[in-house]
């Protein structure tokens, strides 16, 4: 199995094991079409060290709206648009945090940045190899991209 694979394994696995067991999505699914638009919201987390590069999730504005309202417990407008981005950047902690454990049975040590909530770091990506994922759940479509470059 190449690394591609490996690494496009652990990311679904990590996804599903956050939807399923904080989420209590059972229907989370890897899907084959692109659910996120261009400008819809992002959330960005950086990884350094024998594997470099960043895990981007993108949530289309509704899907991000249900999950956040499954984080505060709120139905109220106002209150799930002021806490979008903490959402997103607690999503992202507990997605990348699975999938960075899973790294160490292939022997990588990373580490990973705050996420930045709609701001994306790393300009240049023709440099790295990308796997784009998307996914269906109950709270709505999603896609994660890693790009990545190994530095061992």
């Amino acid at each position: 199995m190449s690394n591609y694979d490996r690494y496009s394994k652990y990311l679904v696995r990590s996804v599903n094991h956050i939807f399923k067991q904080f989420l209590d999505d059972a229907t989370i699914e890897e899907v084959y079409e692109t659910q996120a638009r261009e400008k819809d919201p992002l959330v960005v987390v950086e990884i350094h060290g024998t594997l470099k590069g960043e895990i981007i999730i993108n949530l289309p504005k509704r899907t991000l709206d249900r999950i956040t309202m499954k984080f505060i417990n709120s139905n109220d407008a106002k209150t799930i648009r002021k806490y979008h981005g903490d959402v997103a950047g607690e999503l992202a902690n507990m997605i990348t945090g699975t999938f960075a454990n899973q790294m160490q049975y292939l022997e990588h040590t990373i580490r990973l940045t705050a996420p930045e909530f709609n701001d994306d770091p790393i300009s240049v990506k023709a440099l790295y190899e990308n796997i784009n994922l998307s996914f269906s759940s109950k709270y709505g479509g999603f896609d994660v991209d890693f790009y990545f470059r190994e530095m061992q």
